[in-house]
């Protein structure tokens, strides 16, 4: 039985953390065009792997100045997943940081270099704020023949503990899995412990 216990526990233990390492992530596609300023840009977001997703909001800032993008569902390409088409209107050129808000997760993308003459990068973001990469570049197909990527901007980067303290406990998601399988192996143990005691 103790042996047995054992076993379980172990398993738990090595599960519990891949378990919270996969969650969910972003996924933004542009189009395959340059961003200026004064002229609708859209992008299409897919929310992979939330369990009941509410409806994103994209926010670009630049100094002082925030954009907020219009939002409304499409159709998804994976399965699954919950798309939505966001359109957002620059009003000046420059480097334009941004953020997309689902819930209380938070999510950064390569800043959009509007007038500069470069196409935003796919990407795919995970949470900030949980102690994984905030992204990499998600690449789907090729630029057409005779454009000009220019290479993305890098994603912004932010002050992780802020960030955790802003979206109320969101950054509980990595650690909380396993520490509760520790306490339900700790309640396990004791409960052996105490039986073979008597």
């Amino acid at each position: 039985m103790r042996r047995t216990l054992l076993v379980l526990i172990a398993a738990g233990l090595v599960v519990a953390p891949a378990a919270a390492a996969k969650g969910p992530h972003v996924i933004m596609t542009t189009p395959r065009e340059t961003v200026e300023a004064g002229r609708p840009w859209e992008s299409t977001v897919e929310l992979n792997e939330f369990r009941h997703p509410p409806r994103p909001a994209l926010i670009a800032t630049r100094g002082a100045r925030r954009v907020t993008a219009h939002v409304e569902r499409t159709p998804a390409s994976i399965t699954g997943a919950a798309g939505y088409r966001v359109t957002m209107i620059f009003p000046s050129d420059g480097r334009w940081r941004l953020r997309l808000i689902v819930g209380k997760r938070r999510f950064a993308f390569p800043a959009a270099a509007v007038g500069s003459g470069r196409m935003p990068q796919d990407w795919v973001a995970f949470p900030l704020g949980n102690g994984t990469p905030s992204g990499e570049a998600f690449t789907t197909d090729e630029a057409p023949a005779g454009t000009s990527t220019g290479g993305g901007l890098p994603p912004e980067t932010f002050d992780t503990a802020s960030e955790s303290r802003d979206d109320g406990g969101g950054g509980l998601g990595p650690w909380l899995l396993p520490l509760l399988g520790v306490v339900l192996a700790g309640a396990g143990v004791a409960a052996v412990t105490r039986r073979g005691s008597r």
